[in-house]
């Protein structure tokens, strides 16, 4: 019950992060670098003395990067909405890495062609990211899933392992404009979507079955589309919510049936 409601409040978390990051006025790749390096440094001081294979981590930390700057990287080129509701489609590509499809997955991915119907090409190129940003998470769980390890051994690494893969790609960005406004945002990824929304992943990802675990994305996209209709009034349109229901609830139904 602990680990539920840990995760729970984990996907809370995550329904912040698009906020955090439109807020921001630098790259991709440094909101990224900045986000997990950060987080790093505030949690390796509570690292425990145990042994870690780094090498089982190389893959976990190479697909979460992905997953971030793929996701920080649509939310700039869509809508908020559209792309939490992509993002949060990791658990149909972590059924499919399991060679499990249901007729809900098929719904849920008709909801995805009624969201973006007609198809709006100012939107598009964001839309694509939001879903390789969910392909990436879903192959970031399956490989955490097959490791052992406790939490606060593993959280450090992990973000500082992830922030090494952004650094190739800086130079390609550039920066941006830093100022107090991107400041707080950057904490704000730091302090609550990463600390909480994905130490709360790390801590759970081996002890409950990895279909709860992927599901803890689909709080995201409704606490951020509420956040984005206040704060940057961006209203979802008919289809946005349509589709967008549709595929929720489809992948929740399909998870639900698995968990029992």
């Amino acid at each position: 019950m602990k680990e539920k409601v840990i995760l729970f409040l984990g996907g809370v978390a995550f329904g912040t992060a698009a906020i955090f990051v439109k807020l921001c006025t630098i790259t991709p790749p440094l909101i990224t670098f900045l986000r997990f390096i950060l987080a790093g440094i505030i949690l390796f001081p509570f690292k425990k003395n145990t042994k870690i294979r780094l090498k089982s981590l190389v893959l976990p930390s190479l697909f979460l990067s992905l997953h971030m700057l793929f996701f920080i990287s649509s939310v700039f080129l869509t809508t908020i909405a559209d792309s939490t509701i992509l993002v949060s489609t990791s658990p149909i590509f972590a059924m499919i890495l399991r060679r499990r499809i249901d007729m809900f997955i098929i719904i849920a991915i008709l909801g995805i062609i009624v969201m973006n119907y007609p198809i709006n090409f100012g939107h598009l190129v964001g839309n694509i990211l939001a879903l390789l940003s969910a392909i990436s998470f879903a192959l970031y769980t399956f490989f955490l899933s097959k490791i052992n390890y406790d939490f606060i051994s593993t959280a450090p690494v992990i973000y500082l392992m992830s922030s090494i893969f952004m650094i190739p790609i800086l130079p390609l960005y550039g920066i941006g404009k830093f100022n107090l406004t991107t400041l707080l945002g950057i904490m704000g990824l730091v302090l609550v979507p990463t600390l909480i929304g994905h130490g709360s992943i790390i801590y759970t990802a081996n002890k409950l079955p990895i279909s709860i675990v992927t599901s803890s994305e689909l709080i995201e996209p409704i606490i951020a589309t509420i956040l984005a209709i206040f704060i940057f009034n961006q209203i979802p349109t008919l289809q946005e919510i349509l589709g967008g229901s549709i595929t929720l609830i489809s992948i929740y139904i399909s998870f639900s049936q698995i968990s029992k």
